[in-house]
């Protein structure tokens, strides 16, 4: 058998028959990615055993209305804990602050409240959460559940050579499905290979990803696809073999015989195969398997933004928040519910620390200490004022993104089994002195479980963020090395602050709404499935 490269000449591309396949409207921006089923209980509650009991749930979707999703079926109180019978499902969105309002009914009267966001809710261990609700003598614990609705997509990887000896033929090959299964067979063309013009030479057929759907309805044990043989130069096109078994047993083949249309077996003629499934998991798959987002912050502290005493500076130590501030706060809590420590690495850049050294520093933890780590959201908050107020540094330059970004690669890189994947948002006011060097920092994080965020500062003044729209590629031109690498994947995000400023909601949607399809497109990558949680943490 012949296995030499392929030689691109054909005189038939491949064909996919989409004219089978289920034509629907093409997807809106806001059409959630993923949903999930939201289950409810009450715990630690001394409820009158002559009462019936019901939650009302509200919920403000992504579009900022609040839906009245309904009432769960009435249960019969005198027991500490209540599970309702009723769920209820609704879209996710990573990037959007989702609140759900919960009403304890006593006989149709309200009696008690709880809120909790969707985010906190899927950022749990478990994704469950346990909200504590009190009003007189109405006490207990308010308990949610989250779990993901699977879409069961996946794909068929086909790779598929052909051995007829030295015959002189142009063979290609056909794809059908069944719209039924073995008892009635209704065989439907689904994709037609490219014609091997130079068999033998070449044997082995582009590789192909069909979805499990379209071929067989995801029923891959027992509903049967056909694969036909044909030979290009026969005008009576009649099939010269075939071969016909469900996905589930073409997976376990590597090389059979042809069957001829007649019955029996070419026994000179072969098919050689290299099958696997692809499954496309999403985000809150890895979330349930027990990936964890870390969220690291980098903060421009050059003098371009500006003396923090004087009002126009960016850093600005007037009471009101500084622009910074407000980007930290508006972002920082969105993403830190999925962050279960709580402890968020801060480092400035772009700043004389040391004022006896008069050196500049292009990446220093903001709490001046070995361990760059903060606690909390409101402990960033605090520990960027102080650093302020307290004028602990000198604003310099220039602006330098390459070091902050082989810092936090390298925090990203030494994650455990690739189980923790991180966010750095880089805030900056201008441009960036070191473009190339960060491009090439960033191609070589593409490989790595890492998103970067740059939010720009401030106005965008003579263009001084052309940078940043350059390095987020939104073009669909991969960034590339010096040394003439391209990057593996998009991983760079950015936003001007000022045209959401007032509007901190969709400041965060626009920051965070790449997110789940880089974290999707990181672990497809290193072909690493979403982990397996045991049941007993989960109930």
């Amino acid at each position: 058998m012949n296995m030499m490269p392929k030689v691109q000449n054909t005189n038939m591309k491949s064909q996919v028959f989409s004219q089978n396949v289920t034509l629907v409207p093409e997807k809106s921006k806001d059409e959630p990615k993923e949903q999930i089923e939201l289950f409810f209980s009450i715990l630690e509650f001394q409820s009158n055993p002559q009462a019936n009991y019901a939650l009302k749930v509200d919920f403000i979707t992504k579009n900022k209305v609040v839906e009245n999703l309904g009432c769960t079926y009435d249960q019969l109180g005198g027991k500490p804990k209540i599970d309702f019978d009723k769920s209820f499902i609704i879209d996710y969105y990573f990037e959007t602050k989702q609140v759900l309002k919960m009403s304890i009914l006593e006989n149709g009267r309200p009696v008690a409240e709880a809120e909790a966001t969707v985010g906190k809710i899927m950022g749990s261990k478990g994704q469950v959460l346990s909200i504590p609700f009190s009003n007189q003598n109405y006490v207990g614990k308010l308990k949610v559940k989250g779990i993901p609705i699977k879409s069961n997509e996946s794909t068929f990887v086909l790779n598929l050579a052909v051995d007829f000896g030295m015959k002189n033929i142009k063979p290609y090959f056909v794809i059908k499905r069944n719209s039924n299964n073995w008892i009635e067979i209704n065989w439907i063309k689904a994709y037609k290979s490219e014609v091997l013009v130079n068999y033998p030479n070449t044997n082995r057929f582009d590789p192909i990803s069909l979805s499990t759907q379209f071929l067989c309805n995801n029923e891959t044990d027992k509903r049967p696809i056909l694969i036909e043989l044909f030979d290009f130069n026969d005008s009576s096109q009649q099939p010269i073999g075939g071969f016909c078994a469900p996905l589930d047993k073409l997976v376990t083949l590597q090389k059979e015989n042809l069957m001829d249309p007649k019955g029996g077996k070419h026994e000179s003629m072969f098919l050689i195969f290299n099958c696997k499934y692809t499954k496309s998991y999403k985000f809150l798959d890895y979330i349930k398997g027990g990936t964890q987002i870390s969220f690291m912050v980098g903060i421009d502290f050059t003098k371009s933004n500006g003396n923090p005493k004087e009002e126009d500076s960016l850093h600005s130590i007037r009471k009101k928040p500084n622009l910074y501030e407000m980007a930290i706060d508006y972002c920082c809590s969105t993403v830190a519910n999925y962050d279960n420590d709580q402890l968020f690495p801060v480092f400035g850049y772009g700043a004389i620390v040391d004022k006896k050294s008069n050196v500049v520093s292009h990446c220093f933890p903001l709490n001046m200490t070995e361990d760059p780590n903060i606690h909390t959201v409101a402990g960033i908050l605090n520990t960027y004022r102080n650093v302020i107020e307290n004028q602990n540094i000198t604003l310099y330059g220039p602006t330098y993104f390459a070091p902050i970004i082989k810092i936090c690669t390298q925090i990203a890189k030494n994650t455990k089994n690739n189980q923790t994947y991180s966010i750095l948002m880089i805030l900056t006011d201008g441009m960036i002195n070191d473009w190339q060097e960060t491009t090439d920092c960033i191609v070589e994080a593409s490989q790595y479980p890492l998103s970067i965020i740059i939010i720009g500062i401030g106005p965008d003044e003579d263009e001084l963020f052309a940078d940043m729209r350059e390095l987020d590629a939104d073009n669909g031109a991969a960034l590339i090395h010096s040394n003439g690498q391209k990057s593996k994947r998009d991983i760079v995000q950015f936003v001007e602050f000022n045209k959401f400023k007032n509007d901190p909601r969709s400041l965060s949607e626009k920051v965070f709404e790449e997110i789940p399809r880089q974290v999707e497109e990181f672990y497809k990558m290193i072909e690493m499935p979403p982990g397996n949680p045991t049941s007993e943490i989960h109930q």
